[in-house]
């Protein structure tokens, strides 16, 4: 039987393409392997969203080319992957395939002109972890923001209808998921075409918010969570939604910058005023809702002041988590054409001094859960102690209790609150 190895980069949306890519590969009778060097077929999943992920997959590439060219191993590209990037790697690759078709996979494995593929949607993706599944609704991304390559590695949006949607989670629950993440670029801009779909009785105008309100009536799911999600779709009724019942008291909102100039150089469509009046707003409905976003530092033109304008606004919402990153210029979009002007050394200084402050404030915020009782669904079995989320997606370790395994869910009462990791006791 030959082998196969994955290796993802990215967003969630990537380790779902790579479900998909997976179960591609076991519908042809091929298993998968941990070790690349076990592997006859060697898959990457790209993102070309941040420079630095793209050079990574270049310095991976050399030594992949050995085995490459060593033991014959076969090597394919996918994900978001850039023209550009595409291009200069082709000597690389035995094959590039665009990951909404997957059938080219298909194709390229069974070495047939001829063959019967499924598109990316109706495959069945593939997953370690049965008891909690991403579920993507819709691709692409319409809103162009000028540092970002999406529209242009997955192009316009197009939303799934309502029914498949639907059906996919319906059939995962049947094998075991307790957990559905709902998945895209701009995931609140769903917009199905069969909105008649929707039952009768469904309260939201809001699409996205109609869609919640279905997956939370369906039997067997215990937890909805969803990404990633852009501000200026953030209306009032999906934040009314996010008081249905099973809706994760998370919530991830990309801002990039707390100042507008910036703002508007990154084509974000909101102001620092408009982002915090919607927090305010998600805060009002769920007072405990824990809040998570993403932020650029060095964009082109961002002076001393204006990062000082992000400090503030960080300081101010006081977020749970944030993900970080200096800017770096990618081809063919319209921030490539500005002068990336902020020093590397600068960048670096204000994303350490950025990362300083969300260390100070999560570490401040994470005290409020002790000795409470957090609900956890356990998804890591070690010898010494069991692990899992949170419903606020707050990383939980238990120590000592050898019933719990994966897919458990239990109510853990917090007795050390640490930067990164709650630990606790189950409470029965």
């Amino acid at each position: 039987m030959k082998k196969y190895h994955i290796i993802t980069f990215g967003c969630q949306m990537n380790v779902s393409d790579s479900e998909r890519v997976a179960a591609v590969f076991e519908h042809l009778n091929y298993s998968a392997v941990k070790d690349a060097d076990d592997a006859d077929v060697i898959v990457i999943n790209a993102c070309s969203v941040r420079q630095t992920a793209i050079d990574r997959i270049w310095g991976l590439t050399r030594d992949l080319n050995k085995l490459r060219a060593s033991k014959g191993v076969k090597l394919i590209l996918t994900g978001c992957v850039l023209p550009e990037d595409g291009t200069k790697m082709t000597a690389r690759f035995d094959l590039i395939f665009e990951i909404k078709k997957l059938g080219e996979l298909e194709k390229f494995l069974q070495q047939k002109q001829e063959f019967t593929g499924e598109d990316y949607f109706a495959t069945t993706p593939l997953s370690d972890a049965p008891f909690s599944r991403f579920v993507p609704i819709m691709t692409g991304c319409d809103n162009y923001c000028s540092y970002c390559a999406v529209p242009f590695v997955r192009g316009r949006e197009q939303s799934r209808p309502v029914k498949d949607v639907l059906a996919e989670i319906k059939a995962l629950v049947q094998s075991g998921a307790k957990e559905i993440c709902l998945l895209g670029q701009n995931v609140n801009s769903y917009n199905p075409a069969d909105k008649e779909s929707f039952a009768a009785a469904n309260p939201f105008h809001h699409a996205f918010a109609k869609l919640l309100w279905e997956v939370n009536r369906l039997d067997g799911i215990e937890r909805i969570n969803f990404a990633a999600s852009h501000p200026k779709d953030v209306s009032d009724e999906l934040i009314e939604a996010l008081k249905l019942p099973k809706q994760l008291n998370y919530l991830h909102l990309a801002v990039q910058s707390g100042d507008d100039e910036v703002l508007a150089r990154m084509n974000r469509k909101y102001t620092a005023a408009d982002y915090e009046k919607i927090i305010q707003k998600i805060r009002t409905a769920r007072p405990e809702m824990a809040i998570g976003t993403d932020i650029i530092v060095g964009f082109p033109g961002e002076t001393r002041t204006q990062f000082e304008n992000t400090l503030r606004l960080y300081e101010r919402v006081r977020f749970d988590i944030a993900y970080l990153s200096m800017y770096s210029p990618r081809a063919g979009t319209a921030a490539a054409k500005l002068v990336d002007d902020v020093p590397h050394e600068e960048k670096k200084r204000r994303w350490r001094e950025l990362q300083d402050l969300m260390e100070k404030i999560v570490l401040e915020k994470n005290q409020k859960y002790l000795g409470r009782a957090v609900e956890v669904l356990i998804d890591k079995v070690e010898k010494a102690f069991v692990e899992g989320n949170s419903r606020e997606m707050k990383r939980v370790r238990v120590y000592g209790d050898s019933r719990l395994n994966t897919g458990d869910v239990v109510s853990v009462e917090i007795e050390e609150a640490m930067m990164w990791i709650l630990a606790g006791k189950t409470v029965d």
